[in-house]
């Protein structure tokens, strides 16, 4: 048995982004098409295809399992009765070969609307919002590296009705972003050219790809991209080194919820392949039956650990002090957005800290756990 779902062997962390990418906007069209919006537009800012193991199906293609996925839940929901829905798919793709390739995958799936745009992504942006003036509009946007303007970028998805998902690959940006040679791409990538002065003042101990990073997030929230960025670390399969972050971009606090959800059924199949191929999947089974390592492994650093517990309890105080009072839906947003923990954990917590004397809150009668008007404060 193969420790890697077939044909992603000795590209595990590209399955686990495509798993997370799917399992999300599967959930996130449910919602926008019965509720928001009878129009979901899917744009991949670089859409290859890549790497590829089915180079004629291209099924372990992002683009390919995202305009099935979203077909598919139009499909069921029409089934039920809900008609008139429509998915829109728009592709972008700087290589020619590649461009042309998702041509000729659009004119296959003639059932689908796929508009394929041949160049980079930040030339055609202004035509890809205007196509998406109406409904909502989910952005894939998973570059190789960092090499994107993202300064006209921000500024439409400031402007969009939707959401984006952006792959920070901390890989090569923790190899390069020190180089004199990058100054000008990382700049472009950050959207600010003056970069290099926060860059250097941040502490030594720092790596170059967390404060890229957490200078990347802080421009996004300044440009108004969204209101919130929960992400999700990918690490390599066989190494503790961090390959990439999935970063969302929304201003739906139930979808900070959902994210972190999603991420901690993702993670469980991301541990699960992480000790297969460190044990060997035969090995794994005789010594941990089940999946009982990758739970072990999910308690000690996944999504509502010990650690995360912790530093979430560690939050909590800190937005309690000096006799805040604050309704537990918004306390649950702010902690959700920076640790990776559910809401579901988080109300378990409160309710500790309620018996242990640290916070005080009143339920209902028959009540076991906070609701989001819950008020909440320090004891």
């Amino acid at each position: 048995m193969s420790p890697t779902p077939t044909p992603y062997a000795g590209r595990e962390q590209t399955f686990v982004k495509h798993s997370f990418l799917t399992q999300y906007l599967q959930r996130a069209a449910y919602k926008i098409l019965q509720a928001r919006s009878s129009v979901f537009n899917y744009v991949d800012a670089f859409a290859g295809p890549w790497r590829l193991s089915d180079d004629d199906e291209f099924s372990d293609a992002s683009f390919h399992q995202a305009v099935r996925t979203l077909d598919a839940v139009r499909v069921d929901l029409g089934s039920r009765g809900l008609e008139g829905l429509e998915i829109r798919s728009f592709f972008c793709e700087k290589r020619p070969d590649a461009a042309r390739r998702l041509e000729e995958y659009a004119q296959r799936h003639k059932e689908l609307q796929i508009h394929v745009f041949a160049g980079p992504f930040e030339n055609h942006i202004q035509d890809i919002e205007a196509r998406c003036s109406n409904g909502f509009t989910f952005t894939f946007i998973d570059p190789t590296g960092w090499k994107i303007r993202s300064d006209p970028v921000f500024r439409t998805l400031a402007r969009l009705r939707g959401e984006v998902l952006l792959n920070f690959m901390a890989e090569p940006i923790n190899r390069h972003a020190g180089y004199v040679g990058v100054t000008d791409s990382i700049g472009d990538f950050l959207a600010d050219p003056d970069w290099k002065n926060d860059f250097d003042a941040f502490p030594s101990a720092v790596s170059n790809e967390r404060r890229i990073f957490h200078m990347l997030m802080r421009r996004m929230k300044t440009m108004l991209v969204a209101r919130y960025f929960p992400y999700i670390t990918i690490k390599r399969p066989t190494q503790d080194r961090t390959k990439m972050r999935l970063i969302l971009g929304t201003n739906s606090e139930k979808e900070v919820e959902v994210f972190r959800d999603v991420q901690e059924s993702v993670e469980k199949e991301e541990m699960k392949i992480r000790t297969n191929l460190l044990l060997g999947a035969d090995q794994q089974r005789l010594l941990f039956p089940g999946d009982h390592l990758a739970a072990i492994q999910q308690e000690r650093e996944g999504v509502g650990c010990a650690v995360h517990r912790n530093a979430s309890q560690q939050m909590l105080a800190g937005i309690l002090e000096h006799g805040a009072v604050v309704n537990f839906g918004n306390l649950s947003v702010a902690v959700m957005e920076s640790i990776p923990i559910r809401k579901t954990h988080l109300k378990k917590l409160l309710v500790d800290l309620r018996e242990e004397g640290v916070v005080h809150f009143e339920l209902p009668v028959r009540a076991r756990v906070p609701r989001d008007d819950t008020l909440i404060s320090l004891a």
